[in-house]
């Protein structure tokens, strides 16, 4: 008996709070589906046959477990919003005779029943969701095969034990903060007053300063490897000074404009300025949180959505020719062998080569100087401040571009795969010092990127003798290993390319035993549309959660302060203002505090363009035009559904200071 009445209480309670809890119910729901789809994707037998699947599944399973961490801070965040707007009715009760224990009994069904309706809604939702879920990540990857859509028990165990975790642990923190609280202190729930916070402007210098560490990180680096660990720290210092910016800049903005009495002394400015100001120090984490959670929304999706729509350029610039063969140790007999067996099995196919280059090569990698290059090592891999040296003869430049060049020992033709120019007269690697006769801008071989991954040089010398005498006056120089580069592009249908890539590659290594790898660009295609389309589908998947994070994250906000200042609009309209000076006093207060985050949002992702622009070079995408335009659009597509939430939340404020 006792138990159904605390199961009607709680359901009654419920029910009386749906303004607060029905979005908090709808977005667990739909967190809980999100994760268990990733689930039984990752899990799916079919997706583990896929060519390129191991790339994807990690891509997939990264994606997972931002889900999952996502979820638990979320739905905390989220429940710290519901438990202060409960505080007043839990010490209500408390005052009418209910102690702690049958409080505890009550707040236990009501985390049951939400949780527990959150995870059925969300593992059925998610079987019904989870068919369009692979429907569109096939769609987005292009590849064909029957859908063979499962549902895993794994899949439903883990969710279900995650979320009753996540529900569990969240119903014992409400727990804490009400037995620690006493019954006066719960009566009085978030009405409790605060003193005008300080303006702090040490704090609020030192949010600008780091925030402007970050642009300045993010923009002076200039290597893509090196930008991808540059990205990590400059994010860092850019939330903590988001954060400091917020919770201290906010208040020093809000003193200055109450300074400017022109501005300050309106009706639709006075009540909202001085109201914010008061409330800023609980205000600032939520505008902060806002903030972050809207540049993540536009970098993740402007970044996924560039890499799915420029898949041409990616392939054009990382398969500069549709065949390229590469022999690791060549001589002038294996490169004769390699060039008879290319040349007799495309016949054999009735295929035949165009626009093809032939090039060997030795390379070294090395250490940029003010006057030169310092040899570093054969074979090294490379690093972000270090630069690749090829050293060729020029015979296979003047074959690649039709000329009839000499040159002397001490002269050279040099080509670089950055946009920007070597530019100089000398080229000097340890004490040999080569005088440069050319620099094309273009050669068959490579094709020169605005950030390529490695700085690098060609450099094209009189002969052979003249790379060997200089790889022998190098230390630690031993034994040179020439590399043979041959690429070409081809004519024909896709399966004789392929039978023929099949062919050259199987007489090269098993009947003469010759070490190297071909690459044929249709082969791959696959696998880049598998792995990049797994980008843009963890794209479209996390940025929709983080959209649906700020939205509710805005609309907790302003119904939690429209509670706070129902009263305070209640004393003015008392005093002689109309319902008309309120509403433009809410929409000046909620328009002030609403775009303040998106504002700063779009400058944050204005000054990491650079940054984002070399980390997508990285994997190959280096169309500017194309970059800026997914930029641009995402964040017209992010400001009207901004703008959306806007008149919804501003609509229900008022609703509530009115009432």
């Amino acid at each position: 008996m006792f138990k159904s009445i605390y199961i009607r209480l709680a359901f009654t309670n419920l029910k009386k709070n749906k303004r607060s809890y029905l979005p908090f119910l709808v977005t667990s729901i739909i967190t809980i589906m999100l994760f268990f789809d990733m689930s039984i994707i990752m899990d799916n037998s079919g997706i583990k046959e896929m060519p390129g699947a191991g790339s994807m599944r990690s891509i997939l399973g990264f994606g997972t477990v931002i889900v999952a961490i996502f979820a638990c801070v979320f739905l905390f965040y989220t429940n710290s919003f519901l438990i202060k707007q409960r505080r007043k009715e839990i010490g209500l009760y408390n005052v009418l005779g209910m102690g702690k224990k049958e409080i505890a009994i009550m707040m236990f069904w009501e985390s049951l029943m939400v949780g527990g309706a959150s995870i059925l809604a969300g593992i059925l939702g998610g079987i019904i969701l989870g068919r369009l879920m692979f429907l569109l990540l096939y769609k987005i990857i292009g590849y064909q095969t029957s859908l063979q859509y499962e549902v895993t028990g794994s899949s439903i165990s883990t969710t279900l034990i995650l979320f009753a975790v996540i529900f569990f642990v969240a119903f014992v923190s409400n727990l804490i903060q009400v037995r620690k609280a006493n019954p006066i202190e719960l009566l009085r729930g978030g009405n409790v007053g605060e003193k005008e916070p300080k303006t702090k402007i040490l704090l609020t210098v030192f949010g600008v300063v780091t925030i402007a560490a970050g642009y300045i990180l993010a923009n002076i680096v200039e290597n893509p490897i090196e930008a991808i660990s540059v990205f990590f720290v400059a994010v860092l210092l850019v939330v903590i000074g988001t954060y400091a910016l917020f919770v201290a800049g906010s208040i020093a903005f809000l003193k200055l404009l109450r300074k400017n009495k022109s501005f300050y002394y309106k009706a639709k400015h006075f009540h909202s300025v001085s109201g914010m100001i008061y409330r800023m120090k609980q205000n600032a984490v939520g505008l902060a949180n806002i903030c972050i959670l809207s540049t993540m929304v536009l970098v993740t999706l402007s970044t996924t959505v560039g890499l799915n729509l420029g898949m041409e350029n990616i392939m054009e610039n990382r398969f500069p020719k549709e065949l390229i063969l590469t022999i690791e140790q060549s001589n002038e007999e294996t490169i004769r062998t390699v060039d008879t067996v290319v040349a007799e099995e495309l016949n054999r196919q009735g295929i035949r080569q165009e626009n093809g280059y032939r090039c060997q090569s030795v390379s070294m990698v090395t250490d940029k100087e003010k006057d030169g290059f310092s040899f570093y090592a054969f074979g090294s891999l490379f690093y972000p401040n270090r630069v690749l040296v090829q050293l060729a003869p020029v015979s296979y430049y003047n074959e690649m571009m039709g000329e009839n060049l000499e040159l002397s020992d001490q002269e050279a033709v040099i080509y670089t795969s950055s946009k920007t120019p070597y530019g100089k007269d000398h080229f000097r690697i340890e004490d040999t010092d080569f005088t440069i006769v050319e620099e094309p801008d273009a050669i068959p071989m490579e094709k020169k990127q605005n950030f390529p991954v490695m700085e690098s040089y060609i450099l094209f010398v009189k002969d052979q003798t003249v790379i060997n005498n200089l790889i022998s006056s190098l230390p630690e120089s031993g034994e040179v290993s020439m590399e043979y580069s041959y690429g070409f592009d081809l004519t024909g249908s896709e399966e004789k390319k392929e039978a023929a890539a099949e062919a050259i590659t199987n007489r090269i290594q098993n009947d003469y035993g010759i070490g190297g790898y071909l690459e044929l660009r249709g082969v791959y295609e696959e696998d880049f549309h598998m792995f990049y389309g797994s980008f843009f589908f963890l794209g479209i998947f996390l940025g929709g959660l983080f959209l649906m994070a700020t939205v509710l994250i805005i609309y907790y906000k302003q119904i939690s302060e429209g509670f706070e200042d129902r009263n305070r609009y209640q004393i003015m309209q008392k005093v002689g203002m109309s319902r008309r000076e309120v509403k433009k006093t809410v929409n000046s207060q909620i328009r002030m505090v609403f775009f303040l985050p998106l504002g700063l949002s779009v400058l944050h992702l204005a000054a990491a363009f650079q940054l984002i622009r070399r980390l997508l070079s990285s994997f190959n995408l280096t169309n500017t035009n194309l970059i800026v335009a997914c930029t641009i659009g995402t964040v017209l597509i992010f400001a009207l559904i901004y703008a959306f939430v806007f008149k919804l939340t501003a609509r229900e404020y008022y609703k509530i200071v009115t009432r």
